[in-house]
Order: C-alpha cells, then structure tokens, then sequence
C-alpha cells in the first residue's frame, strides 16, 4: 500500500472542509444581502450602482452583516470554526472567540474554474476601513492563479475570441451587466502567467481594460508583457481620464464602450512604444538608441518570425530608425547607438515653427467656422509657406463657400492627391483643438508666427543682399539695403517682441 495514502485522504477531506465552509459563508451572507433590514443601504448602493437583484442572485453576492461575529456563532462547532479560521473567513478575536473578516462589506465570491468558491472579496461601503478586503492564501487558494467571474464567463470569451480584462469586481459585474459578458477581473492586482496561460486556453487575444490612472498604466504595462511571454494578442483600451471601466460604461453605455474597443484599442507594441515615449526625448542618437533597447525585450517576446519582422516594420517607421538596426539590436553584439550616430537614422525632418502654426490654423478651419470665416477675410492662406497645407486650406473655403459646411470625409475625397488626403487624416485623428474663447486666441497666434515669418524672410533676403553689395562695394546699395533691414527689425520689435 502507498504510505502516502492516508496522507492524501486526510489532506482531501480538509479540502473539501474548506470548499464545504464557504459553500456556508457564500449562503448566508447571500440571505443577509438580499433579505435583511440591516442590508437596505447595500441594496440601495448596488441599485445605484446599476446592478439590479438578477445579478446579486446570479453572482452570489452578500452583506457581512453588522454583527461582530455574526457568521462566527452560526458555525457552532471547533471543526467548522478551525476551517474558517484557516482559510480567513473568520479571525481570532483578542479576548476570547472569533470575529467575522467580511462584517459590513459587500462581498464577492470567488470561483475556481469550475464554480467552486474558494475565497470571497469584501468592499467597504459605508466608510470604515480599507477600500477592498480580499480572503488571505490558503490551501485551495492562490490569488495569481484565480481570475474573477471566469467559471461564469468562459463560454462567452470562447464564443467571442476574445477576452476582456478588467481590475475589479465592480468593473466586471457592470460590464456583465449590461451585456459584455466575455470579461474576467485579476482580483485587483497585475496579471500574473498562470493567469495568462488560464485565459489562453480560451482565446489567444485580449483587451486590457484598466483603469487610468497611474496604477491602471502600470498594471496594463505588466499585463501586456505578461500576455506577450506566454503568446496572447494583447491589446489595450485607454479610457478618458477620471474613468474606469464601470464608470465608463454606467456613463456612456455598452454599444459606446464595445466601438471604443473595437476602433481604439492599441496592439502591445504600439502602447508599450506610446507610453516609452512619453517619458523620452528623441533629442540625440543616444536617446533614439535607448529606446529601440528598451524595445527589445518585448520585441524578442514574439515568437512568430513574420510578425516579428512586421512589428519591427512599423517600429521603424514610427521612430524613424532603418528597421536593419532594429533587427542588429535584436541580434546583440552590434553598436546601434554608432550606427544611428553615423547617419543610419531615417531622415527626419522637425517641424519648424511656422509648419506648426499653418498646420493648427488647418485645423482650425475644419472644426470651428468662425475661424474659417475669419481666416478667409484675413486671406491668412495668402502667407502659407507650405505648399500642400496651402492646398488643404483652399479646398476647404472651396467646399465651404459650395456647401456651407465642411465634413472631413468630403475634404478627404476631394483632394486628388494621396499625401494630402494622409494628411487631413492624420489631422481628423488628432481631434478638435479646444474651441470656444481660445479658439481665436490660437488662430491669431499662429496667424502673428506666419506674419513674423514672413519678416524673418525678408531680413535674411536683405542680408544676402548686403552681402553682396559689399562684395561689390556698391556703397549707395549698402545704406539703402541698410537702412531697409532697420524698418523690418523696427516693425518686429513693435509688433512681435
């Protein structure tokens, strides 16, 4: 006979003592919710919170109850009472006898995949204590290896081919709620890998739903990294600031949440370049070539070579660096920041102020038609110095004073040329520059940057001249040149200085 076998059957029945303790904690905290006077304030903030009866009773959800030790005495007996105490149900009180983990909280039960409880989740509510209070480690839990409400939601992610992963218990029931049924919850914390590799057996793609904050972007930071090792398309939703996913979806709705995901939501890559990117200047060969080893690592975390390349590709192209360096980085052993020093970088030209300032009056022009109509009557388009900007602006008071309006698809469709249309959509994507009283400010702003310009311009042709002049000893030249580039010094210094 196996000498482990008692062993074993003892540590099978504790298990099952602990699965069978909170079977109990999850049905009577469930009554005190949905029963109980005492739990008409939780019933009320679950209502306001969007989350009706149907789905208290389909998730299981309870009250802890007011009483200090309300779950405690129905236990009765040492062994029940041992179980909930190992497993964090219950903790020993100071004096004598035990008092409820979970008193005053709305609490969440937490499934294994095969619906099995085996921890539960608390959120405080009625203002005392930590926010959130989670069932500690146990013998049948490992928070890393749990993913909340996924018993419930496996089918629908498999039917979907896609999962979306969301912080918290309340970020989950309110998408459940109003229908986006393929959502898991991390239990508030970073995917972990054998979460990951839990969700990978039923889809290879998620979205990563965070919050936005700075703990949301860390926590998406990891999860994509975390996704990628183990071979998930990972892509992630970046909400409005001040939102999270059940303030998002209780405020604007399923179909705005779901087209958000669908037209917004970044590949791993392009958000892990995005937030790099913020935080780097590209400013010299050695900032550029720190970047690219910064990518690297992720780079080499896919496993696919013709995704690799591609991904590598539009790398490239992003930050302007001959993709062949990417690839030496990749490989090691190859001094990416000479190279790029060298003249390996892809030519790169930075736009001047004057670029910066036609392209915002542009703008302008498409959203906002007092500026339009202010920038016709100031023929501002007259001192464009870029040609294809110049063209935009004109087809826009050509479609305006045809139709009375502008619509970018219709200014898109007009332009008969490939880099302008790319360019109103590179504009359109930016979004509306912000309207109302500033509005005007900008556009003289700009409009006063192009006018400076074009007196820049002057002075540099007069100085070329003078250059000459003085080779040629033209002395009358010289104090007419002369005196004509003090008029233009005098007329910046008023008007711009």
């Amino acid at each position: 006979p196996d000498d482990h076998s008692g062993y074993d059957k003892k540590e099978n029945n504790e298990r099952d003592s602990f699965f069978a303790i909170h079977e109990k904690a999850v049905d009577f905290y469930h009554r005190l919710l949905m029963r109980s006077h005492q739990s008409e304030k939780v019933r009320e903030y679950l209502k306001k919170r969007g989350l009706n009866s149907a789905t208290a009773n389909e998730w299981q959800l309870g009250y802890g109850g007011t009483g200090f030790s309300s779950f405690a005495e129905v236990l009765g007996s040492e062994t029940l009472l041992a179980a909930a105490e190992k497993t964090g149900l219950i903790n020993k009180a100071k004096r004598k006898g035990h008092y409820d983990r979970f008193r005053q909280r709305l609490i969440f039960p937490i499934s294994n995949i095969n619906g099995r409880v085996l921890a539960l989740g608390g959120r405080e509510i009625l203002g005392n204590g930590p926010k959130y209070l989670n069932s500690p480690e146990s013998p049948i839990y490992t928070k890393g290896n749990i993913l909340y409400g996924l018993s419930k939601t496996k089918t629908e992610i498999r039917n979907k081919g896609e999962a979306v992963v969301v912080e918290g218990y309340m970020d989950l029931l309110s998408l459940y709620s109003v229908g986006i049924k393929n959502v898991v919850a991390t239990l508030g914390t970073a995917l972990t890998i054998n979460q990951a590799n839990l969700l990978k057996r039923y889809s290879n793609k998620l979205v990563l739903l965070f919050d936005s904050d700075a703990a949301g972007i860390k926590a998406a930071m990891r999860a994509v990294e975390i996704s990628m090792t183990v071979g998930l398309q990972a892509y992630v939703m970046t909400l409005p600031e001040g939102e999270d996913p059940d303030s998002f979806v209780r405020k604007f709705g399923a179909s705005v949440l779901l087209s958000n995901m669908k037209e917004r939501a970044m590949p791993a890559i392009d958000y892990i370049l995005k937030k790099k990117l913020q935080t780097k200047k590209l400013s010299s060969p050695q900032d550029v070539a720190s970047l690219v080893y910064d990518m690297v690592p992720f780079l080499k975390l896919i496993k696919d070579n013709l995704e690799r390349s591609l991904t590598v590709k539009r790398l490239s192209d992003q930050i302007n660096v001959d993709e062949t360096l990417i690839f030496d980085a990749l490989k090691e052993g190859k001094n990416l920041k000479t190279k790029i020093k060298t003249g390996h970088r892809k030519t790169f030209k930075k736009k001047t102020k004057s670029e910066v300032a036609q392209e915002t009056i542009i703008e302008l022009m498409m959203t906002d038609e007092n500026i339009l109509n202010r920038s016709i009557d100031s023929e501002v388009l007259g001192i464009f110095g870029n040609s294809e900007l110049k063209k935009i602006g004109e087809k826009i008071v050509e479609i305006y004073s045809g139709k009375g309006e502008i619509i970018p698809s219709c200014l898109i469709d007009s332009l008969n040329n490939n880099e302008l249309q790319k360019k109103v959509s590179e504009m359109v994507l930016k979004g509306k520059i912000v309207q109302g009283a500033s509005s005007l400010e900008i556009f003289r702003d700009c409009e006063n940057i192009l006018k400076e310009q074009l007196l820049i311009e002057e002075e540099n042709i007069i100085s070329c001249k003078l250059i000459s002049a003085q080779k040629r000893k033209d002395y009358d030249e010289i104090n007419s040149l002369l005196q004509k580039k003090q008029e233009v010094l005098h007329k910046r210094k008023k008007d711009f200085m």
